[in-house]
């Protein structure tokens, strides 16, 4: 029987052909095999199950858009070929940059490679460029002295127990960034790191302090470890961000559950800020398993006990399961990211959501604020601090610095 303009002539399933008769599903299996072939007809069985992760996406046409490109398949094609070892290294020598960084994502989200927090991976890759282009060699040497035994040692005790994420990526370069200017800036002066005086210091700090506290961990390692005398870093209060109103707060809940052109993903967002205080990097944390039913009771768990989530943010919310953004591709098809990204494994990035609240009048650090602030002020703060992950201390300051009328109750079993 002569097939169908919507039978694939790959597989014989009914639907949009892509190309010469085949479906997306089919165009994409046959470019997979062209770039993943070791060269004698075979695709590298190392790399097998990123073919088969890849080929079963929901949105094929992504990844034959993808294959197009012409530094993705000469990286795809280095891979399969059998003179090439797999490593992590070898992806780090690989060009692009940023294509490498989201094809080593695929290659750890399919177990291909063995898993490594990628923003140390990102941050060590950025490290080895940016030293490369410091000109002085007795600054290069101590910045990276610096960076080895201080701040990696210090990411890499992190990764081993969480996430680093992007902020402390951009921390950790911040901090870099900062160290460099000050060496510069007492070059500029006349004068060496270890003949620094106290009035260096403060001047150096008098002009944008905010930008060059960074550098404070640099200066207490250069102290320490005698590159620099023992001398006072000037401080500053950094007091947590002024709480938007109350009535401004029930304004952002009302339009975030009433606002149906703006996506369901911000909206959810939003509300776990307003409602629940929750800071962005742990919500990005928050996976499917975090949202539990108890009878009709939408339950998430954000502390121990979990807190209930009353409607209509319950119904918001259970209807955003059903239809999260970046599950149609290779890279997160199967996530059980709450929030799931556009890279393998990954979870949304925080700084694009942050930009997305902006736009909508959300600030996280007020809005997060207010609401703290808020639920001190009607719940016992220990309370608050268990159901809602938060450090028994700090909620209790919080109550106390409100005024709250529970600042003084005592955690424990009240029923005896």
């Amino acid at each position: 029987m002569t097939a169908t303009p919507l039978t694939c002539d790959g597989c014989g399933r009914e639907g949009r052909r892509y190309r010469r008769g085949l479906c997306g599903a089919c165009a994409l299996t046959e470019d997979l095999q062209a770039v993943l072939d070791d060269g004698h007809g075979s695709i590298r069985p190392e790399l097998l199950p990123l073919f088969e992760g890849m080929r079963q996406m929901d949105n094929p046409r992504a990844g034959v858009s993808w294959l197009r490109r012409p530094h993705v398949a000469e990286m795809l094609r280095i891979l399969a070929s059998p003179d090439t070892a797999i490593t992590h290294e070898t992806v780090d020598a690989m060009m692009p940059w940023r294509s490498a960084a989201y094809l080593r994502d695929l290659l750890m989200h399919h177990g291909v490679l063995p898993a490594v927090d990628r923003h140390l991976l990102l941050f060590k890759r950025w490290l080895a460029e940016w030293l490369a282009g410091i000109d002085d060699v007795e600054h290069r040497r101590l910045l990276e002295r610096f960076a080895t035994w201080h701040l990696l040692r210090k990411l890499r005790t992190i990764a081993n127990r969480q996430p680093l994420g992007m902020k402390r990526n951009q921390d950790a370069r911040r901090v870099l960034v900062q160290a460099a200017a000050f060496l510069t800036w007492l070059d500029d002066h006349n004068t060496r790191l270890d003949r620094c005086t106290q009035a260096d210091l403060d001047a150096w700090h008098a002009t944008a302090f905010l930008a060059r506290r960074s550098a404070q961990a640099f200066l207490r390692w250069c102290m320490a470890t005698g590159h620099m005398p023992k001398l006072a870093i000037p401080t500053r209060s950094t007091l947590n961000p002024a709480p938007i109103s109350q009535r401004q707060r029930l304004a952002l809940i009302r339009k975030a559950l009433s606002d149906q052109s703006t996506p369901d993903r911000d909206r959810v967002i939003a509300l776990l800020v307003l409602l629940y205080a929750q800071p962005i990097s742990r919500i990005l944390r928050l996976t499917l398993d975090d949202l539990m039913h108890d009878g009709d009771q939408v339950l998430l768990r954000l502390g121990d006990p979990p807190s209930p989530v009353p409607e209509p943010f319950a119904g918001l919310l259970l209807d955003y399961t059903q239809t999260r953004p970046n599950t149609t591709t290779a890279t997160n098809r199967d996530s059980r990211w709450l929030f799931p990204g556009r890279r393998g494994g990954q979870p949304l990035d925080p700084t694009t959501i942050q930009s997305r609240l902006s736009k909508l009048g959300i600030l996280a650090g007020p809005g997060r604020s207010a609401a703290i602030r808020q639920l001190v002020l009607q719940t016992p703060a220990p309370v608050v601090a268990r159901m809602l992950g938060y450090d028994a201390d700090t909620a209790t300051r919080l109550a106390t610095a409100a005024g709250s009328p529970w600042s003084r109750y005592a955690p424990g079993d009240h029923e005896q």
